[in-house]
């Protein structure tokens, strides 16, 4: 039989099958199917000819063979030779494909010799009113980015004759916008106030449509233009809930599968029992609960055993007579549409039998503990006489132990709670113990102790329970001024401070979490300073007189401004009465302290410590009966004061002890006392 197949030099190249015996060929090539009109007759002793021309019409052909003694076979049935073979054939995408919105697609066209270039119309109705056309000089195609539609495709060429060919056939392929992929919701308790939905992003969506339901009832549709949703689940119940992405053009794809959450009732908080023959069990209300299911089971010898399950209206419950064991209860939340919560946590208590003996007393640890993570911890009790064995808790698990000691076994990083108590027979226990913490690694720290002695900034670390850190590597910086490198001594970071040229200056702690900022005030900011103060004097007969003062100190220039001499005066009245031939006389005396007093000032933090000393005299007013007169005492005068930073000044705490005493005709006068004195002081 003979047939045809292309070649790559754009020729006609017709074949057939080798005759055996066969000496040689004849071809004919005609026009017409009858062979009329003969356009090339030729022999060939090969099975297969190379036609050099194209032709522009269908022609037909057919070949005969001969053999050794020129004897010729029928002609083979006719071919054609088909102008219409330039038109390729589409291979992909098959009709009726579907595409994913954002990826290429691919088309390919069956390869033919006759076609110099090969073209693809594309167009988004299937009337072909408005079409893309593509090139190329090989049948393959790659279009990226095409929206989310209907797609019909149709091939072209061009022959190696520059010559268009008509259509070829119709295709069709759809793009569809893939529904995004769901995040898993976990159950959520009812008063929850938004519950996140998400899911992964979908290519060519510009925006999203939720849509959900609970417990079947009628569904809602939300849009979401991002890739989550705050969703507000009011009521308890299962809730499903899914997705469908939106394209540019408002266009809605599929829905996703439904994902499945539920809003569960709060669990119900188990508050207390009261034990004694009856257990008095109770636990918080739960908005919108109709009953709590009440579960009751006695640790037997094989494992809890239940006692009681009872649904009741209220928030508490009171046993039948119950047997000396231990027991463990837990309360679920009903409401009136059948919805449940989760299972509270057990709770477990023990109905004792006789009295209880003795609680035992911890040898080791004595205190909170802080030990290297993974380590084991040795538990050490006193012995107590009528104890059979004891029942250590750690974490809330209790474990029974035979003899006075026990070790926990490698403790993870973190804290645990242990405690301890006796137990004899017939259910007879103890007190626990209070309750101590091993922590295990290094605790968090919980505050900075900070106090600045002159210009040494100290800085002690410490947890929640006042410990001292070990092994901490905090941050030390200051806003203004310098900070030397801070060295570790006695549990307590020391760094030199430089303060800035004026002003002060703010002290930064870092470790891990943990941030701390303090305000550090140079000891040296104060030029000068007035003071007002009022208080009392005591001395001798005079007992607290009311006191006045006023002082203003000026800082000397050495010594970083700490020295200051202080200009001190005061008034405070005296008096007293004494008998004298059998009358009583009464004496007072008006006074005027007035003092130098040189002074140290030292800043510790926010506070300021003052001491000092310096000469004074006593200016008086004394009248003594009928008599009086006004008199000058020479003093000494010692001070020692503590202040703290109150909005714009300081509050001052001051104690001074002022000496002068007066001895003349009309008087003898112990002039002097102790003064406590609050005031308040203004820097300059």
């Amino acid at each position: 039989m003979a047939s045809a197949a292309g070649a790559q030099n754009a020729r006609i190249v017709l074949r057939w099958k080798d005759v055996p015996g066969a000496s040689a060929y004849e071809l004919q090539i005609a026009k017409d199917p009858a062979f009329v009109e003969i356009v090339l007759q030729t022999r060939t002793t090969t099975a297969g000819y190379r036609w050099e021309q194209l032709p522009t019409t269908t022609h037909w052909w057919r070949v005969r063979s001969f053999d050794g003694e020129s004897r010729a076979s029928e002609w083979s049935p006719p071919r054609t030779i088909a102008v219409d073979s330039a038109i390729p054939t589409p291979v992909k995408p098959a009709d009726g494909a579907l595409s994913p919105c954002g990826a290429t697609v691919a088309f390919e066209l069956d390869p033919s010799p006759l076609v110099k270039e090969y073209l693809i119309e594309l167009s988004s109705n299937s009337e072909f009113n408005s079409f893309r056309t593509l090139r190329s000089p090989a049948p393959l195609f790659e279009v990226p980015g095409l929206p989310a539609g209907a797609w019909w495709w149709r091939p072209r060429a061009i022959d190696v004759k520059a010559r268009t060919s008509g259509p070829g056939p119709v295709r069709s392929f759809a793009v569809r916008i893939a529904p995004p992929k769901l995040k898993a919701v976990a159950d959520v308790p009812l008063g929850t106030p938004q519950v996140q939905l998400s899911w992964s992003e979908a290519g060519c969506a510009r925006s999203y449509l939720v849509e959900a339901t609970q417990d079947g009832r009628d569904k809602i549709s939300i849009p979401a233009p991002g890739l989550s949703l705050a969703f507000k689940a009011g009521v308890a119940g299962e809730y499903k809930w899914r997705v469908a992405s939106v394209d540019e053009r408002g266009t809605a794809g599929d829905y996703s599968p439904e994902s499945v959450f539920r809003v569960r009732l709060p669990t119900p908080n188990n508050r207390a029992e009261s034990i004694s023959l009856r257990a008095d069990l109770s636990w918080g209300p739960v908005p919108s609960a109709t009953g709590y299911k009440l579960e009751l089971q006695r640790q037997g010898a094989k494992g809890p055993e239940n006692v009681s399950a009872v649904t009741v209206p209220a928030t508490s419950w009171r046993s039948a007579e119950l047997p000396p064991g231990e027991y463990r209860w837990r309360v679920t939340t009903r409401d009136a549409l059948g919805h449940t919560s989760l299972p509270s946590d057990y709770r477990t208590f023990v109905r004792a039998a006789g009295a209880p003996v003795a609680q035992p007393a911890w040898r080791s640890p004595l205190a909170d503990v802080v030990v290297e993570p993974n380590a084991d911890v040795e538990l050490s009790w006193s012995a107590v006489a009528e104890a059979r064995k004891y029942e250590v808790e750690l974490d809330g698990t209790p474990t029974r132990v035979l003899g006075t000691s026990t070790t926990t076994g490698p403790l993870s990083e973190g804290a645990h709670v242990v405690r301890l108590r006796s137990v004899s027979d017939g259910f007879r226990f103890s007190e626990w113990t209070a309750p101590l913490e091993l922590f295990a690694g290094r605790p968090p720290v919980a505050r900075a102790e900070v106090s600045l002695v002159g210009e040494l900034v100290q800085v002690r670390l410490v947890d929640a329970k006042g410990r001292v850190v070990h092994g901490a590597t905090p941050r030390f910086s200051v806003r203004a001024g310098a900070l030397a490198p801070a060295e570790l001594k006695d549990g307590a970071w020391l760094a030199q401070w430089t303060p800035p040229a004026s002003g002060d200056d703010l002290l930064t702690v870092d470790e891990r979490d943990f941030h701390f900022e303090q305000v550090l005030t140079p000891s040296s900011d104060a030029t000068w300073s007035v003071a007002a103060r009022a208080g009392g004097i005591f001395s001798g007969g005079a007992v607290a007189s009311p006191s006045f003062g006023l002082g203003g100190t000026v800082r000397l220039p050495f010594l970083r401004k700490r020295l200051g001499v202080e200009l001190r005066a005061g008034l405070y009245r005296a008096g007293s009465s004494f008998e004298l031939g059998g009358a009583v006389i009464p004496a007072q005396a008006w006074m005027v302290p007035i003092s130098a007093v040189l002074a140290w000032h030292q800043n510790v933090g926010a506070f300021q410590l003052k001491a000092g000393v310096g000469p004074a005299i006593q200016l008086a007013w004394v009248q003594v009966g009928r008599e009086s007169g006004f008199f000058g005492m020479p003093g000494v005068e010692v001070v020692a004061a503590v202040s703290r930073r109150l909005g714009p000044g300081r509050l001052e705490v001051e104690l001074s002890f002022l000496y002068a005493r007066l001895d003349v005709p009309l008087a003898r006068l112990n002039a002097g006392g102790v003064g406590v004195r609050l005031g308040y002081a203004f820097d300059f």
